[in-house]
């Protein structure tokens, strides 16, 4: 896949961004002690005023709140930095905000270039009493650091650096982009319960890594039907060729059914999303797939429709999508769709954004049935904005003196339907008051991939014996393909992690806008 550098948002037009909004933005330099706030801290404020969704709930970035520019100035200078300034500013319904340190870097992370170990992990309570917990690990990047040292999917390991991990320290322990010793374990069920005894330790490095987010596709044909499966991890825009590659596939093997995977998937680009649901559906520019709204002082721009896609949308040279003035895509490949009525989606906890866009937008089109558990619930998009002239979009006119930016919520996004998903999708018998989250059923749809019998068999992801693919099976076959008996009915509960934690880079639980969805100023 190609090392492309992904830019969200890039100037439009003039009349769309000409502001009479009535912010400060230049602090009087005439002050009582002659200092103004720093340039990152007026960023801030005036981006926020000017974007955030909740920007007419929060009192402080009202455009009368403050009586003059030192008022303003005096505000600003009163926090220790530009980051403590944002976080001061975010309404609390807003769990997915966040400050950018250095975006450059933060731009190759959406394409997936970082540093990193080379492995998603999760955690679950190692017992009832909810103060140990066991990690374990998701999947591996081929090539990565843990691939060299030969970690396996959904092995555990309960320390990091010789430290037990627990519910007071497992957000620290392998954030950082250092080497790390893993401490794997076994599971022992011949007596009481769950026993973990430690087995060996492994290190491993950091170094950067290249993640294809189509981490696995492959056709199975099972009692007569021939099932399409693909796991995607992150809706990244340079991967717009490789998915149309995959359904090509798909399509001249025939396929009857598709299982999306998505349950590792936290989000990222809109278009991208458009793109799945078109590849899946069949279906065109003239059907909705959603509408925008955005915040009050934007919103004359409500109720803007975005349509399914008819072709593939390719970035060019610089990594960006184009339109031309006609509203064609400059780069594009047509479609491999396959023109599905119904999809299985595989959900898991960490199910975020444009992953759930895919769900809401079918929905008024297409059959969905989701298999797993519970999603996220993220309804809403954002923007990279730039220390740079209105509407802070610019990355190329961004200040040369530093490279902090803001990732903020900036709009709602609803389906044709008008339904938005804050709560989620979840199978209907989930409840969140049982250990793992799903009743022990075999024949439910609630599927927690974190139970004994998994945890020893360890089924590599797309194999039909992995329980929420061996589940879309069951469905679409008719035919139980295996008898799910969890070793001795020990439940299992997976540690729910923080709305919008970064448990492995590029996967925040993101969505964002490209350019040409901005809609033309009505102001």
């Amino acid at each position: 896949m190609k090392k492309l550098r992904l830019i969200w948002i890039v100037l439009m037009a003039v009349t769309f961004f000409s502001c009479s909004d009535s912010s400060p933005t230049d602090p009087d330099p005439g002050n009582e002690n002659g200092e103004e706030a720093s340039d990152e801290k007026q960023f801030v404020w005036n981006a926020m005023n000017y974007w955030y969704y909740w920007q007419g709930d929060v009192t402080e970035l009202g455009d009368d709140y403050f009586d003059n520019d030192t008022d303003f100035n005096d505000y600003l200078k009163d926090f220790a930095d530009a980051e403590a300034l944002f976080e001061s500013l975010r309404h609390p319904n807003d769990d997915f905000s966040f400050f950018i340190d250095d975006y450059e870097e933060y731009q190759d992370e959406q394409d997936g270039i970082y540093a990193a170990l080379g492995f998603n992990y999760g955690f679950y309570y190692k017992s009832s009493q909810q103060e140990e917990l066991v990690g374990y690990v998701r999947y591996i990047i081929p090539g990565s650091p843990a691939d060299d040292a030969d970690l396996q999917r959904l092995d555990l390991f309960t320390k990091v650096d010789g430290t037990t991990i627990t519910v007071d320290n497992y957000l620290d322990l392998l954030t950082n982009n250092s080497a790390h010793d893993l401490t794997l374990a076994k599971i022992d069920t011949s007596g009481d319960g769950v026993q973990y005894v430690d087995d060996k330790t492994v290190t491993v490095e950091s170094r950067e890594v290249i993640e294809d987010p189509i981490l696995t596709s492959k056709v199975v044909e099972t009692s007569g039907v021939k099932i399409g499966y693909l796991m995607y991890n992150s809706f990244q825009t340079n991967s717009h060729k490789d998915l149309n590659d995959v359904f090509a596939d798909f399509k001249n093997q025939g396929v009857d059914e598709l299982v999306l995977d998505l349950r590792y998937n936290g989000g990222g680009s809109v278009i991208t999303s458009q793109l799945l649901t078109s590849l899946i559906s069949g279906l065109g520019s003239s059907t909705t797939f959603g509408e925008f709204s955005y915040n009050e002082k934007r919103a004359a721009n409500n109720n803007r429709e975005v349509f399914f896609l008819d072709e593939v949308p390719l970035e060019n040279e610089e990594g960006e999508i184009e339109r031309d003035n006609e509203g064609n895509f400059v780069n594009s490949e047509p479609m491999n769709n396959l023109s599905l009525d119904n999809v299985y989606v595989l959900t898991s906890s960490g199910t975020a954004s444009a992953s759930e866009t895919v769900i809401n937008s079918l929905l008024p089109h297409r059959e969905v049935t989701y298999i797993g558990l519970k999603t996220v619930g993220k309804d809403e998009g954002s923007f990279t904005l730039y220390d740079a002239s209105a509407p802070y979009l610019d990355s190329d006119d961004a200040n040369p003196d530093h490279k902090k930016a803001i990732q903020p919520i900036v709009v709602k996004i609803v389906n044709a339907d008008g339904d938005a998903y804050p709560n989620g999708f979840a199978p209907a018998s989930y409840d969140p008051n049982i250990s793992g989250g799903c009743p022990d059923d075999p024949n439910d749809n609630c599927v927690n991939e974190i139970n004994v019998d998994n945890l020893l068999n360890k089924p590599e992801l797309g194999n039909p014996e992995e329980p929420l693919f061996s589940r879309a099976i069951d469905l679409i076959t008719g035919q139980q393909q295996k008898q799910r008996i969890d070793a001795q009915k020990i439940k299992m509960e997976e540690v729910s992690l923080p709305s919008g934690f970064d448990t492995f880079k590029p996967h925040r639980q993101g969505m964002h806008i490209e350019p040409f969805m901005m809609p033309a100023d009505k102001n």
